[in-house]
């Protein structure tokens, strides 16, 4: 059951990252080798995998998956840090080696991308809330 609670989180992730990718990808330039949709269905199971290591690592610290059911404030401002810092590092990363670059419509912060930059910490924590919800909600039934 509680493994059952950490698929619901993954495919909220998914979907949330794809919503999040499609819509963003006109703030980038394309450089990849790869056809661009395909990069950006990518680049989403990457971002949902980087929330499965972020709900294990708030599970590590919860000593459990039943925190899913209810997540407290700690968890959620746990999730927000990790997903900026883990996105700082990526955008960093990507850019010096020029995976990837950023339109003049992109606003950026310390020439990281503004959106980016948010896009992990939000649909994190996103991905948490609506999954917590669904998870109360079966659980909660007759």
């Amino acid at each position: 059951m509680k493994y059952k609670n950490f698929l619901i989180i993954s495919l909220i992730a998914l979907i949330l990252n794809i919503i999040w990718e499609f819509s963003h990808h006109p703030l980038y330039v394309h450089l990849a080798s790869i056809p661009e949709y395909l990069h950006l269905v990518t680049a989403s199971f990457t971002d949902m995998l980087i929330i499965q290591g972020m709900i294990a690592i708030v599970s590590l610290k919860n000593q459990n998956l039943s925190w899913l059911k209810h997540p407290q404030k700690s968890d959620y401002l746990i999730v927000v840090l990790l997903g900026l810092t883990i996105a700082i590092l990526i955008e960093v990363i990507n850019i010096d080696l020029g995976r990837w670059a950023y339109t003049d419509a992109m606003p950026t912060i310390f020439n990281i991308g503004i959106t980016p930059l948010i896009q992990l910490a939000l649909t994190g924590a996103l991905s948490l809330a609506i999954s917590a919800h669904i998870i109360k909600n079966n659980t909660n039934r007759p």
